[in-house]
């Protein structure tokens, strides 16, 4: 089914695999909106690691200081949304800073 988090704080989260918050497969969509999460961390994903899932949105929102081997916020298989969020100081030590899309639909950060 899908994860929605809805004006929360998320802080100081990490997983040793997958999504230091989130972690989806063959799942339905994942939204976090009106929230601020900070200093989060994963290998693939530091927020959310979505694979064959559906869309994943950050709405409103703020991420700051997250981290992962390979998407520093969202690693995801399917359409990755970024809309009137602020994200500062999240990295990758390979690809994707904010996002990596991989087999994926539309990116938009807006």
């Amino acid at each position: 089914g899908a994860v929605s988090i809805i004006g929360t704080t998320v802080s100081s989260c990490s997983a040793g695999n997958n999504g230091g918050v989130v972690r989806t497969q063959n799942s339905g969509a994942v939204s976090i909106t009106g929230s601020n999460v900070s200093g989060c961390s994963a290998d693939w994903g530091g927020v959310v690691s979505a694979s064959s899932s559906g869309a994943v949105s950050i709405i409103g929102s703020t991420v700051d200081g997250c981290s992962a081997g390979t998407g520093g916020v969202v690693y995801a298989g399917g359409a990755v949304s970024l809309i009137g969020s602020t994200v500062a100081g999240c990295s990758a030590r390979q690809w994707g800073g904010v996002v990596m899309a991989f087999d994926s639909g539309a990116v938009s950060i807006i």
